[in-house]
C-alpha cells in the first residue's frame, strides 16, 4: 500500500510493486480546515481501514524525512515535526512501514515503472505542483530530501518554487507562457548546479506539455513523466516493499 500525502490531501492506493499495477481503484480524500496530525492522522487510519488491509505500507510526505519521520513541513505545518505516522499506523503494517519525501516517492516510482533512466549518469526529476519537487538520481542512487525548491531564486525575491510552481502560476494568473518564462529562469539555474543528464517533469500543468515543450530548453535531454496520479502513492509503497526490517 503507498499513500501520497499532501497540502490539500492524500491519496491512497494498493499496487503490485514488481508491474507497478494498481491493484484497486485509488482513493482520493481532502483535508478539512486543517492539515493538524490531529485531524489528518484519523482520516488516514478511516482510509486503510477502508481497504481492510494488512501488509507493508509507504507514505511520501510533503517535507524532508530522516528515520520515517518528518523534520520540515513546509506544507502542512511545524505539528507535524517529528510525528511518528508509522506507530499511528502500526496495527495495519506491524512493522513494515517506509516514509519518504513525497517528490523522492514519485522518482523513485518513475525511475521503476515509469520512463526509467535511459542509461544516463544523472538525473533530476523536477515535481511541479504544490510546491517544486527535485529529486537526484546519480547512476541509479537517489539523494534524498534535497528540496531546492526552497532555495532562493537566482534573479527574483523569494524561493525558486514560488516563481516555479503549479501553485504560483495560479495564484498570480500566469499563462502558460508566462509561467515556462519563469520555470525556464529555475532550470538553466538547476542545470548549472547539478549538471544533469536527463531532466524529468512530472506535475499536473505537464498536461500542457506540447504547448510547454517548445518554451523549454535544456542541454540535458528534457521529457515528461510516463507516471500520472499513481506515481506518488505507487513510491512509496515500492519503498514500503524493500522496508524489510521491522522498526
Amino acid at each position: 500500500m503507498g499513500v501520497d500525502l499532501g497540502g490539500s490531501g492524500f491519496r491512497v492506493g494498493v499496487f503490485d510493486t514488481a508491474t507497478g499495477e494498481l491493484m484497486q481503484p485509488l482513493r482520493h480524500h481532502k483535508h478539512g480546515s486543517s492539515t493538524a496530525p490531529s485531524a489528518v492522522l484519523p482520516a488516514l487510519v478511516r482510509a486503510v481501514e477502508s481497504y481492510a488491509w494488512t501488509g507493508p505500507i509507504g507514505l511520501g510526505f510533503p517535507g524532508a524525512v530522516e528515520a520515517s519521520k518528518p523534520v520540515t513541513a513546509p506544507n502542512l505545518g511545524d505539528a507535524w515535526l517529528d510525528v511518528d505516522v508509522g506507530a499511528t499506523l502500526r496495527q495495519f503494517h506491524g512493522g513494515r512501514f517506509a516514509m519518504l519525501n513525497d517528490a523522492d516517492a514519485v522518482a523513485v516510482a518513475e525511475a521503476r515503472h515509469g520512463g526509467g533512466h535511459g542509461g544516463h549518469a544523472c538525473v533530476l526529476t523536477l515535481t511541479v505542483g504544490t510546491g517544486l519537487g527535485t529529486t537526484v538520481h546519480r547512476n541509479g542512487t537517489m539523494v534524498p530530501n534535497l528540496e531546492y525548491g526552497r532555495l532562493p531564486h537566482p534573479l527574483r525575491d523569494g524561493c525558486l518554487e514560488e516563481h516555479l510552481s503549479g501553485a504560483a502560476r495560479a495564484r498570480h494568473g500566469w499563462s502558460l507562457e508566462h509561467w515556462a518564462s519563469r520555470f525556464q529562469e529555475g532550470l538553466n539555474h538547476l542545470e548549472e548546479m547539478l549538471a544533469p543528464d536527463r531532466i524529468v517533469l512530472y506535475g499536473g500543468i505537464m498536461e500542457h506539455w506540447t504547448e510547454i515543450q517548445p518554451q523549454l530548453h535544456s542541454s540535458a535531454e528534457l521529457v515528461v513523466a510516463q507516471l500520472a496520479e499513481t506515481a506518488g502513492p505507487l513510491g512509496a509503497a515500492l519503498a514500503a516493499a524493500s522496508a524489510a526490517q521491522p522498526l
